[in-house]
């Protein structure tokens, strides 16, 4: 038998070459086992909240983390609208640039993504874009656009700046970002289903809660109404009787005078059983004024509304400053305000405006008040307007009135229950610069 060859030892450059091939192989599958990670994570971080800011902040830190680029911004958009997209959130990314991205991209972003769910790389669909929205994306450093889409149905889109590392986006990344995007468009979809429902069930409660104040309204009306009729009935029943007796001679003027008398004591008494019907029926409605938490309350309220605000997408925040003491206060009545004051904010600010809630305490001529601030950074209030926000029937001018609709008594029936607690409603805020509307509650 002929001896066993021996192989050729490997030459330095085919080791290099094997070592180079192990070294990319684990390099994806760390990737890979790294990616998966990200994707469990954001799917765990998207089921935390129901607030389509929040979603978005942790939708971009993940991706940002997940695929090493400083910058990215994420629009939502409305297809019945036909508005520009709404920006949610950008990091790294100055927010007029992010808007004016938006608006110069949107349009044929949504209409290339009605036929793709992939990303789509600035460089390869510069032709569709045109000169100025490509030129616009590169300016800001972005590299790449993604459709959010749930069910077929076009959510939004996300953009990413260049990576950090210099590395262009591969393969095995886009496939992640669809992924991690396809999981954002269920959570949106799911978040704007569920705050529709929320905000229905609030809207139920409200209606509830009217319908008890309507029936207290009518109860009132009535009353003062017939405290209206008795005072001329008493007037007149008094007249009759002393006709009566002073009349002796013409009978049958007496009995006319006599017919009178007997149906006017039957409107009296009808009117003095309507007003205790009324008076019965209203028995306990009114202020109710207690001792209580009002930054629980507070804290409630917020909770309660942040649904149905950002379904009409604007941004609702709560800013708490310090330790609140204790108050005297009626809580449903402090709902009722601070629900005229949001409502008021939604309905005068554009999509994509940001409320803020804040609530503190302070000090004025050493009496200690507690303050609830509704801050907008929408269109302002002009300075010859502020003195009649609280006037009933009275709106910020003729054309917003005629856009949103409305009577204009929320905030004037707001400004009676706060003085009814002995606090106040302030306004303040300039045109341009946000509106701030205040209830102010004395301490206990």
């Amino acid at each position: 038998m002929e001896p066993a060859r021996k192989l050729p030892p490997p030459s330095d450059d085919a080791e290099k070459k094997s070592i180079k091939s192990r070294t990319g192989m684990l390099r994806l599958v760390v990737k890979r086992e790294q990616s998966l990670l990200s994707l469990i994570e954001l799917s765990h971080e998207l089921t935390l909240s129901l607030d389509f800011y929040e979603t978005a902040d942790l939708a971009l830190q993940n991706l940002m983390a997940q695929m090493g680029t400083p910058k990215a911004a994420v629009w939502i958009i409305r297809p019945e609208t036909d508005k520009e997209p709404i920006l949610l959130r950008s990091q790294g990314l100055r927010k007029p640039w992010a808007r004016a991205l938006g608006t110069a991209c949107g349009p044929k972003l949504a209409k290339i993504a009605a036929d793709s769910d992939m990303p789509l790389l600035v460089e390869e669909v510069a032709g569709e874009f045109g000169t100025a929205a490509t030129k616009l994306a590169e300016e800001c450093g972005i590299a790449l656009f993604a459709p959010i889409r749930a069910r077929k149905k076009l959510f939004g889109f996300i953009a990413l700046g260049h990576r950090g590392d210099g590395e262009p986006y591969g393969v095995v990344d886009l496939q992640v970002l669809s992924a991690s995007l396809g999981m954002l468009g269920v959570s949106l979809e799911n978040n704007g289903l569920y705050n529709r429902l929320l905000e229905k069930h609030r809207q139920l409660l409200a209606a509830n809660k009217n319908l008890e104040e309507l029936d207290r309204l009518k109860s009132e009306f009535l009353r003062n109404i017939n405290h209206e009729l008795r005072t001329p009935l008493t007037i007149i029943i008094a007249y009759l009787t002393f006709l009566l007796e002073q009349e002796d001679g013409d009978e049958q003027k007496r009995d006319f005078l006599s017919k009178i008398h007997e149906e006017s004591m039957k409107l009296k008494r009808l009117v003095e059983k309507l007003l205790d019907f009324s008076a019965m029926h209203n028995e306990g409605v009114g202020i109710q004024i207690e001792t209580g938490d009002l930054e629980g309350l507070v804290i409630s309220f917020h909770q309660e509304r942040l649904p149905g605000v950002a379904e009409t997408l604007h941004e609702f925040a709560l800013d708490i400053e310090g330790k609140i003491p204790m108050i005297r206060f009626d809580p449903h009545r402090v709902r009722q305000i601070l629900d005229a004051l949001v409502d008021n904010a939604i309905k005068f600010t554009p999509q994509g405006s940001k409320l803020t809630l804040r609530l503190r305490k302070e000090t004025a001529e050493e009496t200690t008040w507690i303050r609830i601030d509704l801050e907008d950074n929408g269109p302002g209030i002009p300075p010859e307007k502020l003195p009649h926000i609280f006037d009933a029937f009275r709106q910020g001018d003729g054309s917003s009135t005629r856009s949103v609709g409305g009577i204009g008594m929320g905030l004037a029936y707001a400004r009676q229950l706060a003085e009814n607690m002995g606090g106040r409603l302030e306004a303040g805020g300039e045109p341009g610069q946000g509106a701030v509307l205040s209830l102010i509650l004395p301490a206990a």
